[in-house]
């Protein structure tokens, strides 16, 4: 086998592992992240709860698939609080 067959085998086997990781989603969810979840937050699988939240606080790096399956396109933003006189 050469280098680039080994390298794609080795990330599908990481690709199989990380659906657990996201497995608190949807089907759809998981197919949709399941990318952005090994590139921005590989370090957290297979703790589907810190994945969650890595996804969540890089969402604008997303794709949108991703965003819109998490929810990541409801972005508002800080509401500043009045002080009252």
């Amino acid at each position: 086998m050469d280098v680039k067959t080994i390298c794609t085998c080795l990330g599908l086997s990481a690709l199989a592992a990380s659906t657990s990781a996201v497995a608190q989603g949807t089907p759809e969810q998981r197919q949709a992240c399941t990318p952005d979840a090994m590139s921005f937050c590989g370090e957290y699988i297979p703790d589907a709860g810190r994945v969650r939240a890595c996804l969540l606080s890089k969402r604008q790096r997303l794709s949108p698939a991703c965003r819109a399956a998490i929810g990541g396109d409801e972005i508002k933003p800080r509401k500043r609080r009045r002080k009252n006189a």
